[in-house]
């Protein structure tokens, strides 16, 4: 094999976008990519999570998302639609713990509260929808959520 032939054998693969596996998409939708932030509030130990989905449609069906289950919680979210691809932002902010506590944030004769710490199933990540016209709910997998860094905050 010539090397001319081989550069050109090489590039054509690397430049082929590798298929999503068949867990992750069905007939009406795939998920492309998905992606989790952390943010940092104002104040002092207010945070959470932001999650960031998109989708592409394989028909000019409606879509709408009812539920998104992002580490194992129910999160709030909202749906934007452009073309061929359904994004969609959820937000899951979190309580202080107690190392986050400080003296600034805690109000006086305010009794004390036991925190919850946020738990992460990464293996527990699903989008429930529907299609327009139909009254069948649909699930689809997320493989896992992607750490993204940011250039600053996200604020919800």
């Amino acid at each position: 094999m010539n090397n001319q032939l081989f550069l050109i054998l090489c590039w054509v693969l690397a430049s082929c976008v590798s298929p999503v596996s068949s867990l992750y998409q069905n007939e009406k939708i795939a998920v492309i990519s998905a992606e989790k932030h952390q943010w940092t509030g104002g104040r002092a130990g207010v945070k959470g999570m932001m999650y960031i989905v998109k989708l592409k449609k394989k028909s000019n069906d409606s879509i709408t998302i009812k539920t998104l289950w992002a580490e194992g919680h129910n999160v709030s979210f909202r749906q934007s639609d452009a073309g061929n691809t359904i994004t969609i932002i959820g937000n899951l902010p979190y309580k202080n713990t107690a190392e986050d506590a400080t003296f600034e944030n805690t109000q006086v004769g305010a009794p004390v509260e036991k925190s919850v710490s946020l738990k992460i199933d990464p293996k527990d990540n699903w989008i429930e929808y529907t299609v327009k016209g139909s009254k069948v709910s649909n699930k689809i997998n997320i493989s896992k959520f992607t750490s993204a860094k940011s250039s600053g905050d996200f604020f919800p």
